[in-house]
């Protein structure tokens, strides 16, 4: 799907079969943004359900995005080899854990779930990205990556939206909302039939550039990058908390009913979806850190304005557009550092770290809620002290971090990989294993 990696490349479009590639990945963002949210929408219900208290609730949620932790060792195989057969596992896999939570007798079976859950989904955002970069141009790749976070934001909208409208209403259970994931599996079904592997991988393993060693991603010069990529993700996750809460902060502070809060949440995304993909074009041109820190420095003042300043429905409302608006438009652009800086042998396994940084912000983010809960008694004021963990993340992108829009990948992660001709792939077997030669090799 790829062409030969240099300054011709740049001038290209997407293809057909690039198109069709997006297309897919972005269906299983879908699902993935669906599934990952459910938790947030219903978390009033599943307290009620399992007998738990906010704190109680915020400990098992914090428990939660570890289930993330083990993606980081299933990346390391599909830098081994490939990413097609891990993505159609980990689809599989999340699709199979989601469904099961809907039969949990209670909150330890819950968890465990969803524990499953969130490791096949933290898996699958991984090789979705990866996947992407290796194969669009460098012109449209941030375009790619603001049509994966939208379609991520649609499918987290589309899960608010059946709870707040349909299920919620009508006194439903929250149990349908988990088991309505199933069809996700029909389009592991197509996946398995439509998508090759990536060309860029595909090429390294042919060259014997695989890397035996996750030690490489550790050492110069991948590690200037990894570094502060870890810390800003670790930091940037430092207001998870009161979002997961925001419709039970809603709710219960700003006395919104559970079908108002609903919709204040959809409707605020909803206004700011478009964001998500002009946001990824505009970085194709502005580059990715103007664009993408000038959007989190948005987020950062509507989170503010949200939990201090706003009480009336609408000024709730105009709080959350502006905050979503600044969070979507720097989701697709700064995330794609995580693949843009690191070559082919180490592409899935820095993504993932870094998804294990932010990983560690996000649990960090309820334990510190819940001491600074305690301090203040104030749920808005520890919802400002989180907050300057963006602000630091804010500032390392803009200090430590390089532009990578418009180049190649091979010049963004200073790798050497001829890509394999599009004829020679074959969409329904993986690359070659990697043999003594690959081993030996420690880079990218």
């Amino acid at each position: 799907m790829a062409a030969a990696a240099g300054p011709a490349s740049r001038r290209m479009r997407p293809g057909p079969g690039q198109a069709r590639l997006a297309g897919m990945l972005a269906v299983a963002s879908f699902f993935e943004g669906y599934d990952l949210n459910v938790v947030m929408v219903a978390l009033p219900a599943i307290r009620g359900s399992f007998g738990l208290t906010q704190a109680q609730a915020s400990d098992w949620v914090a428990l939660l995005f570890l289930g993330a932790l083990p993606a980081v060792l299933f990346a390391r195989h599909a830098d081994r080899h490939g990413r097609r057969r891990l993505l159609l596992a980990s689809i599989t896999g999340y699709t199979l854990a989601t469904a099961a939570t809907a039969l949990a007798p209670g909150i330890v079976a819950f968890g465990i779930c969803q524990l499953s859950a969130r490791a096949f989904l933290a898996l699958e955002v991984t090789l979705t990205w990866t996947v992407l970069a290796e194969e669009l141009p460098a012109q449209t790749r941030g375009f790619g990556f603001g049509l994966l976070a939208m379609l991520n934001a649609i499918g987290a909208g589309t899960g608010a939206l059946t709870w707040g409208v349909f299920l919620a209403p009508h006194h439903l259970s929250w149990r349908y909302l988990y088991a309505a994931a199933i069809p996700a599996l029909a389009l592991a079904a197509y996946i398995r039939r439509q998508l090759p592997e990536t060309s860029r991988f595909t090429a390294a393993a042919s060259a014997g550039r695989l890397a035996g060693s996750w030690r490489p991603l550790l050492r110069p010069p991948h590690r200037r990058h990894l570094v502060p990529i870890c810390l800003a993700a670790a930091a940037g996750a430092l207001l998870t908390q009161p979002f997961v809460f925001v419709i039970d902060f809603l709710q219960t502070q700003r006395h919104l009913s559970a079908t108002a809060a609903t919709l204040t949440l959809v409707g605020a995304g909803a206004l700011a979806i478009p964001v998500l993909a002009a946001a990824g074009s505009l970085s194709d041109r502005l580059g990715r850190k103007r664009v993408g820190c000038s959007f989190l420095a948005l987020s950062i003042a509507g989170a503010l304005w949200l939990f201090l300043l706003a009480r009336d429905p609408v000024s709730l409302f105009a709080a959350l557009a502006v905050t979503y608006a600044g969070q979507f438009g720097a989701w697709p652009t700064l995330s794609g550092f995580t693949t843009e800086l690191f070559p082919t042998s180490q592409r899935a396994l820095a993504r993932s770290t870094a998804g294990a940084a932010a990983v560690s912000g996000q649990c960090g983010s309820f334990l510190l809620a819940a001491a600074l809960l305690k301090l203040t008694g104030s749920f808005p004021q520890s919802a400002a002290i989180l907050a300057t963990g963006p602000v630091a993340a804010l500032a390392i992108v803009a200090s430590c971090l390089p532009e990578t829009a418009g180049k190649e990948l091979e010049e963004t992660s200073a790798e050497s990989v001829r890509l394999a001709p599009a004829g020679r792939r074959n969409s329904r077997s993986g690359p070659p294993r990697p043999g003594s030669r690959t081993r030996r090799r420690g880079g990218g």
